[in-house]
């Protein structure tokens, strides 16, 4: 799983200060009213006095068993009396709770406690503001088995945070990562733009509708670092051309004057020598212009026409190193998202090298099926230890060859990386080694 993105750290950040807050509303909220009993009595003395309040019909509570279980069920812990103008109880549960003087108190509202602060009688009344006949209603607490003050404690959280701050809380975090997601959009163009990138390909700056000031100073930084890496690119690559042309035509000269010499042991080995050279300066050539290929999506080549020209092209050259060079089409066109020369000049290298590294005998070339070219020679093989470092430039192995510079398998995995593809190193079990250039397919 990859790293969170900048908005899911933002947003991941925002929602844990908004669990502070509400964490941090809960704790004074908690400490307001566990530090305030009286208030915390208050609040559910009255909200059982609603409760009663709502249930009269006349001059009676309606018999609801939800509203009188609790003076059923607790009947040494709370009771109830509807009292007329004259003082005398209509209705009442659990009576003998009730002080006499209780009944004869005239207000809107009162709250009475006696006893102790630890054990407190407390007595509440209301005269009911919406009749006209003074009715009243008078409530009793003598204990709270039924946790009445933890109900009207949940009552004052839910008033005070759940209600008001949680709502706000899920409000500020889901437009923040709207909103993050929004304006944090100019980064993953820019990403997206940087991704894009590739050597030698001239790929234009991204046009970001109301990109940051930061955004916009970024992509132009990046900008001008790729011109000045452009720039000194071209230029190594140019010097590498440069020089490898200007050695072409003296080693063209050798090449005609070694046909001067008379045959023997040493004019043999001055033209291997010379032929190796030449080898080198054409991939110096070559791995100047990979960085350079372009194939775009829909570019569709069939594979088992170049393999057709390489192999024959390199028939001659597999004939006077005795290796029999063979190749296998398949019935159909393989056709691959590729550019033609440079897949010729990748498998070209793979063909030499396993004429020349895999010793006489034979060398196979495959097509298909699909996008994928296997060469294969009987040779020793190699170790699939060294296959990290079979494909760096100037790298030998102990037994290869000699005049060869290991540029060959380098130039091989630059152009297939350049096309979208790549290529693989097999061990096949009959012994010796297997490559396996692999493309995409086209999208048309």
């Amino acid at each position: 799983m990859g790293a969170p993105t900048l908005a899911q750290r933002l947003t991941q950040r925002l929602t844990m200060i908004a669990a502070v807050i509400v964490v941090l509303n809960i704790a004074i909220v908690g400490i307001y009213y566990g530090s305030d009993q009286r208030e915390l009595q208050n609040e559910a003395l009255i909200h059982e006095i609603e409760r009663l309040q709502a249930g009269m019909d006349g001059m009676s509570v309606v018999p609801d068993a939800n509203l009188r279980s609790l003076y059923a069920d607790h009947p040494a812990a709370y009771a109830f009396a509807v009292v007329d103008r004259g003082g005398a109880v209509q209705e009442t549960m659990n009576a003998d709770l009730i002080p006499p003087f209780a009944n004869d108190v005239y207000a809107d509202d009162w709250v009475i406690r006696l006893g102790t602060a630890a054990n407190p009688l407390l007595i509440a009344g209301r005269e009911l503001p919406e009749r006209t006949d003074g009715v009243r209603v008078v409530f009793v607490m003598a204990s709270d088995p039924a946790n009445l003050m933890r109900a009207a404690f949940l009552r004052e959280f839910y008033r005070h945070v759940a209600l008001p701050v949680l709502p706000m809380a899920l409000i500020l975090i889901i437009a923040s990562a709207v909103l993050l997601r929004r304006d944090l959009a100019p980064v993953a163009v820019a990403a997206r733009w940087a991704r894009s990138i590739k050597p030698g390909a001239d790929v234009l700056p991204p046009f970001i509708e109301n990109a940051p000031a930061e955004i916009a100073d970024l992509v132009d930084a990046t900008q001008r670092a790729l011109d000045r890496l452009e720039q000194a690119l071209a230029s190594e690559k140019r010097n590498a051309a440069e020089a490898a042309h200007a050695l072409r035509t003296p080693v063209a000269v050798l090449v005609a004057r070694l046909d001067a010499l008379p045959p023997g042991e040493m004019t043999d080995q001055l033209r291997s020598d010379i032929l190796a050279l030449s080898r080198t300066v054409q991939q110096v050539l070559v791995a100047s212009r990979t960085e350079a290929v372009d194939v775009p999506q829909d570019a569709a080549i069939d594979l088992s026409e170049v393999a057709e020209a390489v192999v024959a092209g390199l028939a001659p050259f597999a004939h006077a190193n005795d290796v029999d060079l063979a190749l296998s089409l398949p019935q159909g066109p393989a056709i691959a998202n590729a550019d033609a020369e440079s897949v010729e000049v990748a498998l070209s290298n793979l063909i030499e090298n396993a004429i020349l590294h895999g010793g006489p005998g034979s060398v196979s070339v495959t097509v298909g099926p699909g996008p994928v070219i296997a060469v294969r020679d009987h040779g020793p093989g190699v170790s699939l230890a060294t296959t990290t470092e079979l494909f760096k430039p100037f790298w030998r192995g102990a037994d290869a060859v000699p005049g060869g510079a290991g540029l060959g398998l380098a130039i091989v995995d630059r152009l297939q990386r350049a096309q979208g593809g790549k290529i693989v190193v097999q061990a096949p079990a009959g012994g010796g080694c297997a490559f396996l250039l692999t493309f995409q397919n086209p999208k048309i």
